[in-house]
């Protein structure tokens, strides 16, 4: 008898109300909001916001679930599958997997080179709710086969075998999942710190899952990338831009690179003041590497010795064109994170200390934080993470500090005031801007980054160095 009414009863999808167009994931996966949304057409995700597409989805599960047209296993499945979609964690992961959806496709559509990048993001960000899929299924099941009830029909059963193999394959794959959106050499954060900060900060950098950006600041890291392409910052100096592609051209000889260089200082003093400064700088830094270049090697398993002898001169020298920053190298202590943390009314505070490798202070402001996450020669994921964590803690105890000196200024004022972050991860540098998004979020957005190289014949990448630092330079 069973077998025949299932035999007779409609397709879900046949149903009246039932939308064909956001409802397109097997019955199996009706609990999973990771599966719903990637059954979803591309030109659907479109037309539709994510509070509207999960309504759709929500009104057919509704439809099915008071169909006289299905099993009653389908019937009440479908009633479950719809009330498990109204919990709050349900709706939350749906709609930001739906708009990361939406927002990967969109991004596709300027540049074609991000969408696998986007992609593997969107996976990595459904592992959490895929595993709490377990609780709903057992539930089900033991409705479903409580006395009283009908047994499952042979379709019933297949599904629910596709359901609980389709979990299993998940729970195996969501694990390497955290790491398909890994930028190589670049701040990093394990989802579950980004999860349980988010009432706090805003944070967008290259290797946090897209979903877990606010579309803004996906807008905003993705237009970042753009100029860093284009050079943008660099383009706002476009005599010294000439130059320096001009020394990286490879009929440039290497013995004469320095003379060749300074000789354009006569022209450089026609310049604007600004500019004349940018092409002092980079000029120094060029020359600071050139000499670097000549030698046969140097200790890569050591981390002090890149940072110290690579990294360390590009910002010290940077200070010729902001004359106003000084520098403190190596655990100097961040006088700022003691500062915020000091509890009216106690006044004193047991706040752990904090050592930056590198802070740039402007007027006692801590405006420029940096730390080394290992040495050059390969790197520690966990060090890079736990740097990551610290510099974001140092930069926005920094901003804090410096607010709380002018209470009496407006949160426009306040929202003007940035601290800038660099993390150095093997031969790579990134340069974070943290400031204030609202009076209780920090906005935490990557600028730019550059790789150093440390051979002669790569020397062309130093574009992306002298590009970071006009963009600190512009910031600043």
């Amino acid at each position: 008898m069973s077998s025949t009414k299932t035999s007779r009863a409609k397709s879900p999808n046949n149903i009246k109300g039932v939308s064909k167009e956001y409802l397109k994931a097997p019955v199996s996966c009706w609990t999973s909001p990771k599966k719903l949304v990637d059954a979803i057409d591309i030109d659907n995700i479109f037309q539709t916001t994510p509070p509207q597409a999960l309504n759709h989805i929500r009104n057919s599960l509704e439809t099915i679930g008071k169909s006289a047209s299905v099993s009653n296993q389908l019937s009440r499945y479908a009633i479950k599958c719809h009330d498990y979609s109204l919990k709050p964690k349900f709706k939350e992961t749906f709609e930001r997997l739906y708009a990361a959806k939406r927002g990967r496709a969109q991004d596709s559509l300027l540049n074609k080179q991000s969408s696998a990048l986007y992609f593997k993001a969107i996976n990595s960000a459904a592992d959490i709710t895929d595993k709490a899929l377990d609780i709903v299924k057992e539930s089900t099941m033991e409705i479903m086969n409580a006395p009283g009830h009908s047994t499952i029909s042979d379709s019933g059963q297949n599904n629910l075998k596709d359901m609980k193999a389709s979990n299993i394959d998940n729970e195996e794959s969501m694990s390497p999942a955290r790491t398909i959106n890994h930028s190589p050499n670049q701040p990093k954060l394990p989802i579950t710190h980004i999860e349980s900060t988010e009432k706090q900060y805003f944070i967008g950098i290259s290797s946090a899952p897209l979903s877990s950006m606010p579309n803004f600041l996906r807008e905003t890291l993705n237009h970042n990338h753009a100029d860093q392409k284009a050079l943008r910052s660099l383009n706002n100096f476009p005599n010294t831009l000439q130059i320096i592609k001009y020394m990286m051209e490879d009929d440039v000889d290497k013995n004469t690179f320095p003379q060749i260089l300074w000789s354009f200082q006569t022209q450089a003093m026609t310049w604007s003041c600004i500019e004349r400064g940018l092409f002092s700088t980079f000029a120094i830094i060029m020359t600071d590497f050139w000499g670097l270049y000549m030698r046969q090697n140097f200790n890569r398993d050591h981390e002090r010795t890149f940072w110290v002898e690579y990294v360390v001169p590009i910002f010290k020298h940077f200070t010729i064109i902001n004359k106003e920053i000084v520098f403190s190298w190596c655990e100097s202590k961040v006088l700022s994170h003691s500062n915020s943390q000091m509890v009216p009314g106690v006044w004193n505070n047991t706040t752990e200390k904090l050592f930056a490798d590198g802070i740039g202070r402007e007027n006692g402001f801590e405006v420029i934080i940096m730390e080394s996450s290992g040495p050059h020669s390969t790197e520690h994921i966990d060090h890079s993470m736990g740097d990551t964590q610290k510099l974001i803690t140092m930069a926005s105890n920094s901003l804090r500090d410096e607010i709380l000196k002018y209470q009496d200024a407006s949160f426009d004022t306040a929202k003007n005031l940035s601290v800038y972050s660099i993390q150095c991860i093997r031969d790579k540098i990134t340069l974070i801007k943290t400031s204030l998004y609202n009076p209780s979020i920090w906005q935490i957005v990557e600028l730019r980054s550059a790789t150093i190289l440390v051979t002669w014949d790569a020397r062309v990448n130093m574009v992306a160095i002298f590009e970071l630092l006009a963009t600190l330079q512009a910031s600043s």
